[in-house]
């Protein structure tokens, strides 16, 4: 469950990013940064949480 949440915000984080650079938008961005992070440490949560 966890591997296809982290799937999903990295593929929605790329797309955001992408996006972002495209339009110019800043704060997409970011959101796209945010949303690979989170994707990132939710790796680290799955180790802690068993």
């Amino acid at each position: 469950m966890i591997q296809r949440v982290r799937i999903a915000l990295i593929a929605l984080g790329v797309i955001a990013f992408t996006i972002a650079q495209q339009t110019g938008r800043e704060w997409l961005r970011w959101v796209g940064v945010a949303l690979v992070a989170v994707a990132f440490f939710l790796r680290f949560a799955k180790r802690s949480l068993g």
